[in-house]
Formats: structure tokens, sequence, C-alpha cells
């Protein structure tokens, strides 16, 4: 009886392994394809960004072309593809909402050339929304490609979308965690983290073959207690910028949609509004931004209002109809906020400051506490990882529940008085109606096992 006993035991833990096996080598390769399909899509949209950048921005004052580009822009969106913005919460969405995660394949050349059209012409957004929705889209078409089940294609989904924010940011492990935190506040799908690291990992690979520049740069800080104080003031701060930006974009939002005006002329009205801001501000917060963020986190002082017109040139941007992400303009925002933060206090070292800005801003407008920390881990090293910790998870706090992406589902509150707003998007929380279908029963039904 007790061999019998012993038998059925070691059976079982064979079919066990067995099956562990099995489900390693099928998300194995099911992570590689999906991580070289994503890289090589969004490789060849950061390749046509970039050349379109370098040749638009050598003329002398570009930005005066920004009305009639936003309003080709908006054309070609209107007749082509009317469902291509939306960049990540369109995936976001797609994942709670769509049947496998379903994003139709053909958005894919149309969101490539309306994000170079706006980001060339000037229009302040960022590249790791499409990034993120291409390598997502590409995920869907190659899960329905190989038939896999409606979990399954999720999943590849998700691994589209890892893999897209590793490729443009250089981050493979940010990128993984970012795939897996983004969807819900209050869980990570631990269960879809080895196959989103896996994809995240080869597309990052496949960038670096491509020659896709990064910015990495080392910073060495020695234990200092009153670097974790300034921390914790600092992630105050961030968290109230994150507030402000995320109501800022949603107003310009609101602003725009209540104009009486064809989507075409909306477009218009906004890139005129952004030449001015280009004319007798500066361009610099145009476009990318990325001159700011390198600037801030090399030391160098960034105009006092820098964070203030960023996020302005940001709002009205994707307010008017522009295409393309918002994580850039939140990582530039949180970098210029941190580096004034530095020369406030007359620190001598104020990219200390503008790194763990640039974390803590990300983690408060986007609820993503863990990949922001690992993300500017892997791109300023791990002397920052405590520091930008602290700041990060009270930035975190500070911004409640509210997110650039309000397709998150909040499934535990940031503290209990937020209970109530379990179960709901981030887009139903604060509005005078709550969803008739709660955002517990769409997890229910579209739950990644």
């Amino acid at each position: 009886m007790k061999m019998d006993n012993l038998q059925s035991r070691f059976n079982a833990s064979s079919l066990e392994q067995k099956d562990l096996l099995v489900y390693l080598l099928k998300w194995t390769y099911f992570g590689i394809t999906t991580g070289i399909i994503a890289g090589m899509g969004v490789v060849i949209f950061l390749k046509l960004l970039a050349w379109a950048i370098a040749v638009w921005t050598q003329e002398p004052g570009y930005y005066f072309f920004i009305p009639i580009a936003l309003l080709l822009n908006s054309l070609l969106v209107c007749w082509l593809a009317p469902g291509v913005s939306g960049g990540s919460d369109k995936v976001i969405e797609a994942i709670h909402r769509r049947a496998g995660g379903y994003l139709p394949l053909s958005e894919v050349p149309v969101k490539m050339i309306a994000t170079v059209i706006t980001i060339a012409s000037g229009g302040s957004a960022g590249k790791e929304g499409p990034g993120a929705q291409i390598g997502a889209t590409l995920g869907s078409a190659w899960g329905r490609f190989l038939k896999a089940n409606d979990e399954d294609c999720r999943k590849i989904v998700i691994c589209g979308l890892c893999a897209g924010f590793a490729v443009v940011f250089g981050t493979p492990v940010a990128g993984a965690i970012f795939g897996v935190e983004v969807l819900f506040i209050g869980k990570i799908l631990y269960d879809t983290l080895y196959p989103a690291f896996v994809a995240g990992l080869v597309g990052y690979y496949v960038a670096c073959i491509s020659g896709i520049p990064y910015l990495h740069r080392h910073i060495s800080i020695e234990p200092n207690v009153y670097l974790i104080i300034q921390s914790i003031l600092l992630g105050i701060v961030c968290g109230l910028i994150a507030l402000f930006f995320i109501k800022t974009v949603c107003w310009c939002q609101q602003y725009f949609s209540g104009l009486r005006l064809s989507k075409p002329l909306k477009a218009f009205v906004g890139g005129i509004t952004l030449t001015l801001i280009g004319y007798f501000v500066s361009p610099l917060y145009l476009g990318l931004g990325l001159e700011l963020l390198e600037s801030g986190v090399s030391g160098d002082s960034v105009a006092p209002g820098a964070f203030f017109w960023k996020t302005v040139a940001t709002a009205i941007t994707l307010g008017c109809g522009g295409t393309g992400g918002i994580i850039t303009p939140i990582i530039v925002v949180g970098t210029s906020a941190g580096n004034l933060f530095g020369q406030l206090l007359g620190s001598m070292d104020i990219s200390v400051y503008a790194v763990i800005g640039l974390a803590a801003l990300l983690s408060g407008a986007v609820n993503t506490p863990v990949a922001a920390v690992i993300m500017v881990a892997e791109l300023f090293g791990s002397d920052i990882i405590p520091y930008a910790a602290v700041s990060c998870l009270i930035s975190y706090l500070v911004s409640g529940h509210r997110s650039v992406y309000p397709s998150q589902i909040i499934l535990t509150g940031k503290c209990p008085s937020l209970l109530v707003d379990e179960g709901e998007t981030i887009g139903c929380v604060g509005s005078s109606t709550r969803s008739e279908k709660k955002g517990f029963d769409r997890y229910n039904k579209y739950h990644i096992n």
C-alpha cells in the first residue's frame, strides 16, 4: 500500500514536471518569435522617425508648419484608420475587452506614418506608445497566424507590448515588467512574466543589432541619508506634478472635443498653439524633447518652467488629435521637475535628482512603480535604486486612482479610503455614472490564467 502511494506521488510529480517543461518550451518559442517580429516592426518605425526628425528639424522655423502637418495627419487617420489613436491605452483596452486582445494589423502602417508626421513636424508626443501598439498589434497577428486560443493570444499580445517598450527605451527587464504591471492597479501578471521577459530581451537585441542608439549612463551615488529624505520630498512633488499632467491632458482632450469643428480643423487650431509655444517660448518643448532629457540627466540646469511647458505642449498635441505616445513626455517632464528640485536645493549633482524625478513621475502618472525603478536602474545603474524606489512609491500613492491610461483596471485600492474604486477602470473613477459592467466582470471574463 505504501509502495502504491509512493508510485502514485512519483507519477503525479513526473506528470507535473512534464507539463512544466512543455509550458516552458512553448512560451520560450512564443516569446522569442514575438520578440523578433515585434522588434523588427518597431525598429523600422524608429529608423523612419529618426530620419524624418533629422531631415525636418534642420529647417529653421520648422514649427511654423505644425498646423498643416497636424491637419494632414488628421485627414490621414480619419480616412484610413479612425481607430488608430490611443497608443498603449488602446492596447490595454483590447487586452481587457476584446477576445484574444485583437488588434487589426491594417492599422500598423497608418500608426507609423501618423506618428512620424506628428513628432517630426514638432508635435509633443512620444514614440513608446506607437512602439508598444505596433509590437502588440504584430503580436496579435502572430497569435492569430498560429491559431492560438484566446488566452494564449492575449499573452502573445502582452509579449508584443513588452517587446515594443523594451525596443523603444533599451530596457528589456523594465519592458517586461511594464507590460505585466500596467494592465491593473494592484496586480502583476506573474504567469505572463517569463514570455514577456523573453520577448523584451529578444526585441532589445534585435534593436541593438539594427543599430538603434540608447541613452545609457552610469550615475555613482554614495550612501546618503539626506538623499533619502530629499527623495521622499521629491516623490511628493512628482506625485502632485503627475496629477497636474493627467488633469491637463484630460482637460485639453475635453476642450478640443467640445469645439464645434471637424477633427482636421481641431488639429489645425492645436497646431497653431504649438507654433506659438515654439516661437515665443522655446522649440525645446516640441517634438520628443530629448534635448531636455539629455541635458537634465547630464547635470545641466534646465529652465524652471520646462516641466510646465512640456506638459502643456503634450496635452495640446494629444488633445487636438496628434498621434503619438505619452510616456516619453512624462519622463521628460519628470526629468525637468527633478532637475529643478536639485537646482533649488543647490546641489552640485542635479543629475541624481533628475533621474529620480524621471522615475517618480512615471510611477505616479502611469501607476507602474516597479517598472519605473527597474527602468532607471537599467539606464543609469543600480546605485539609484533605493532612492528611486522611495520616490516612486510615494508618487504612486500621491497620484491616487488617476492615470494617463483610463483603461487600467483597479483590482486593489492604494489605501483603505479608496477601496470603493475596486473593480472600476480608471476612466470610471470620479465620473458621475459608474460603468454598468464592472471592471471585475471584464477581468473575470478575460482573466489570464
